[in-house]
């Protein structure tokens, strides 16, 4: 380990220290063993007090914190750490079963950076983890960066002390500078101007000798700066003021660095902030006013802030459509003040397309038109300049990618650069979540419609709450039995193909009349088919229904018949009364009937013949008014004796 000023830097070979805090054991070995195949170093604490403890004996890169714990909770853990100035520093992933609002916002509020519910994907921690250790990296570098500025100025001072004897060394010193050096006295007025760097001036040299700065600057400005000249001559050091001034057209943020050099005058070095000040932005917004945000909200809030960073009129984040990745769809498009309809549109020929294609950053700071003469909207756009760089996902492929357009040229900025670097870690991550996220949703609603396809609808949402059996008991349902007459000797001449193709053709016509009258298909044995209304949900028609389905699956039969000119017909059997119905077993589910009313019905179609329809006497009396009945007389039903029954003709139409 190294200490950088205020922060302690992993100098290991491995590529980062994770400490995970949970109170379940089992959940420590899940995800240490995880992470540690991955390449991580790991460290478990097993409650709060411990990982207290942890934090601050080796500081780790990044912590993974269960919020529900014993004592002191991950809140509590959380806000210990952030109030530390050694430990503040360290991103903390919050890891928690809930996932209301409240529980997320309440993790940002005490300062974490992201919130994984569980149960989670391994995938998706892996992807998180990756993203705010990369975040974390970028951090580092702009520290690092900030603290070699920082050194720059001190070294300023020392040399500027030391020439102080030789006026020709002091303007050579001079002239190679970028900063504006003045001499000022205690009451702000310009006593001397020495620089060649006249654009942080706001105004020229001569107009500022004799004035004071209030004279020269707005007011807010000037009392800054005054402020800071007495302080410093007060205190006898050197003091740092940071303020902003609008510079040919453009908002520049300047820092002014005044040391006493005699007990009424000091000298001030100004020197210009603006792309620390908007690393600092973009490190600021990307956690702040992103952090709570996900899906289309994040995107938009990204592309907002992006534009207002870099100061450019078009902004846009985007995503691969297809797998040759020569499509894209914009998930955010910021039209200079306001946001832009998502649109399409096709790679080749954009400067998008050598940003996905390569996997690189890739910036054209002027005449962007004349080198992608193709591209019809960056005509229409008006652009003059063009930087983008790709989202990355987890396994290294090139999910999608953020561009920034402007009608201006773009001068040349290390910061663009690195700022991109930080909004697309952050939105690689965030897409990558979406599309773990979808793929999740489609296998959970293909899961659905295949559960949907065994179970009527509230007997499955039952199941999912409690895996026990179910049974029901309905006082009044209507079954129908069907059975292809010639099917068995079709099977003899053509092939099983042909066969279970047919039959799934006569079946599926079946399922859509079920469907069409509102009644429950039970099950399909071998060429009999078996519906029933009235359960799981009451329905008081439940009887007419059924002779309804009876009558149009006889038709549904006719027009097979003549389609492949085969002699098929169908026997049916339905009966009315009382069931137990449900879902027993704990494999292969299937929600069946049971009871005397079942068995008969079985019978009615067992016993009736080709082409004929025949029902119980409770059935009829059920239907008599409505429909055209035929009376068979007395059948011998097994089981049961002689029983009377009728054959059902059609609709009444009186």
């Amino acid at each position: 380990m190294e200490n950088q000023g205020n922060m302690t830097v992993n100098t290991d070979d491995f590529i980062g220290d994770i400490l995970i805090v949970d109170d379940k054991p089992e959940n420590l070995r899940f995800l240490s063993e995880f992470l540690s195949g991955q390449g991580y170093r790991v460290r478990k604490a097993i409650n709060g007090k411990v990982a207290l403890i942890a934090a601050k004996t080796v500081i780790p890169d990044l912590i993974l914190l269960d919020i529900n714990m014993p004592e002191i909770d991950g809140y509590e853990v959380c806000e210990k750490l952030k109030q530390d100035p050694k430990t503040s520093f360290i991103p903390i992933i919050f890891l928690s079963a809930g996932n209301q609002i409240g529980d997320k916002v309440r993790a940002f509020e005490v300062g974490g950076i992201d919130y994984i519910t569980k149960p989670f994907q391994l995938e998706e921690v892996l992807a998180r983890v990756k993203t705010q250790l990369k975040v974390q990296s970028l951090q580092k570098q702009l520290y690092f960066r900030n603290l070699e500025l920082q050194q720059t100025v001190t070294t300023l001072q020392t040399t500027q002390a030391a020439l102080a004897a030789s006026e020709a060394e002091l303007r050579a010193l001079f002239k190679a500078m970028t900063e504006s050096i003045l001499v000022l006295d205690s009451e702000g007025r310009y006593l001397k101007v020495a620089t060649t760097n006249t654009k942080l001036l706001y105004k020229p040299p001569e107009e500022k000798l004799g004035k004071k700065l209030h004279d020269i600057l707005p007011r807010q400005q000037a009392d800054i700066l005054l402020g800071g000249i007495q302080k410093a001559l007060e205190a006898k050091l050197s003091v740092e003021v940071e303020y902003s001034l609008i510079l040919d057209g453009v908002k520049t943020d300047l820092c002014a660095n005044i040391s006493p050099i005699s007990p009424n005058s000091v000298l001030c070095v100004v020197r210009d902030i603006s792309d620390r000040k908007r690393r600092e932005e973009a490190l600021q917004l990307i956690v702040e006013g992103t952090a709570a945000k996900t899906g289309s909200e994040f995107f938009r809030a990204c592309v907002r802030h992006l534009a207002e960073i870099l100061g450019v009129r078009y902004t846009f984040v985007t995503e691969c459509v297809n797998h040759q990745k020569n499509r894209v769809r914009t998930l955010a498009f910021w039209l200079h003040n306001n946001y832009a309809q998502n649109i399409e549109y096709d790679l080749p020929g954009t400067p998008c397309d050598e940003v996905i294609t390569n996997g690189e950053y890739y910036c054209y700071p002027d005449n962007i038109i004349a080198r992608f003469p193709d591209d019809k909207d960056l005509v229409d756009l008006n652009a003059q300049s063009y930087a983008g760089i790709p989202l990355i996902g987890s396994t290294g492929d090139v999910i999608g990618h953020i561009a920034v357009l402007d009608t201006h040229p773009m001068r040349g900025d290390e910061t663009r650069e690195l700022v991109l670097k930080i909004f697309a870690a952050r939105a690689g991550a965030e897409l990558e979540r979406q599309i773990a996220d979808a793929a999740l949703q489609e296998n959970r609603e293909q899961t659905e419609r295949l559960l949907l396809n065994i179970l009527p609808l509230p007997i499955a949402e039952r199941l999912k709450q409690d895996p026990s059996a179910i049974a029901e008991q309905f006082d009044e349902v209507s079954i129908l039995f069907a059975d292809i007459v010639g099917f068995t000797p079709l099977s003899a001449r053509v092939k099983p193909t042909q066969l279970v193709n047919l039959l799934n053709e006569i079946f599926s016509s079946f399922d859509s009349l079920t469907e069409k009258h509102g009644l429950e298909k039970i099950k399909t044995i071998g060429d009999a088919y078996m519906v029933a209304g009235g359960l799981p949900l009451p329905k008081p028609n439940h009887a007419e229904a059924i002779a309804q389905m009876a009558l149009d699956m006889q038709q549904a039969i006719a027009r097979f018949q003549a389609k492949y000119s085969e002699h098929l017909q169908i026997r049916i059997g339905i009966n009315t009364g009382s069931v137990v119905a449900g879902v027993i077993g704990s494999k292969k589910f299937i929600y069946d009937l049971w009871g005397d009313a079942v068995n008969v019905a079985s019978r009615m179609e067992s016993s009736g013949l080709p082409g004929k329809i025949q029902v119980t006497q409770e059935t009829y009396e059920r239907l008599k008014n409505r429909y055209q009945f035929e009376k068979r007389g007395q059948v011998a039903v097994k089981g049961r004796g002689e029983m009377t029954t009728y054959w059902l003709i059609g609709f009444s139409s009186l």
